[in-house]
């Protein structure tokens, strides 16, 4: 199965001023197109960590989503720092620069044209939403952070990023992990290429209840799995 890993870039995070929500977006998008997130990060805006990051781990996987840092203003790193991650020159994208100069039009200024700088060799992300694009070098998808700009960003690349599809199915058991741990034993011996995980809750007026996920790359192997368990377990499901 193709692997992704995320960077979500942006000291706005790492201090709890803004909640993340563009991880939780971009995993799901990408599993259901057969992509499997290994790798969730958060760093700062500093562009020698953000390059360093790149360096180390562009190659771990098939796709690479970076989200954050690629406006006009000083903080904005990422542009630079990708730039030196991959070993490439930051230079006026002439197409980039186009676009920056219709819609911005008498508003122009340093700082907002400086969103044109982008690494030597990239191609263009559109932006439906304010047009100032993100990038693609390599392996590697550049988002801007705002959410809204980010899910049209991906939308618009969305098409080029596929892998195996994965099939899954779930219980809602009324019951704590530590009563069907053992069958959960049995299910990963028995089916060795099933995903398995259990994810507990606490009510205050219903008490354990656990959600139990079956996950393969067969629809067939993850029916059985889930008959087998329940032959084994006799855990009636509940709603």
């Amino acid at each position: 199965m193709k692997t992704a890993q995320i960077l979500i870039v942006g000291d706005e995070i790492l201090t709890g001023r803004t909640a993340d929500t563009n991880s939780n977006y971009l995993a799901h998008a990408l599993f259901i197109r057969g992509v499997r997130v290994i790798k969730i990060e958060v760093i700062p805006d500093n562009s020698v960590l953000i390059s360093q990051w790149v360096r180390q781990c562009a190659g771990l996987s098939d796709f690479v989503f970076i989200a954050g840092g690629i406006g006009g203003t000083p903080d904005d790193v990422t542009r630079l720092a990708v730039a030196r991650g991959v070993g490439a020159e930051l230079l006026r994208h002439p197409v980039a620069e186009k676009i920056l100069l219709k819609y911005y039009g008498d508003r122009i200024n340093f700082d907002r044209m400086s969103m044109a700088d982008l690494p030597n060799g990239c191609e263009l992300i559109d932006n439906p939403v304010t047009f100032a694009p993100g990038f693609k070098i390599r392996n590697i998808y550049v988002f801007a952070g705002i959410p809204k700009i980010l899910h049209a960003m991906f939308e618009s690349v969305g098409a080029e990023i596929s892998g195996e599809p994965l099939f899954e199915e779930e219980l809602r058991l009324g019951v704590g992990e530590g009563d069907i741990a053992q069958f959960m034993k049995v299910i990963s011996q028995e089916f060795p290429l099933l995903e398995l995980g259990s994810y507990p809750t606490l009510e205050a007026d219903r008490g354990y209840k656990t959600q139990l996920v079956f996950r393969a790359s067969s629809a067939e192997l993850v029916r059985a799995a889930l008959i087998r368990f329940k032959e084994l377990s006799g855990v009636t499901p509940v709603v």
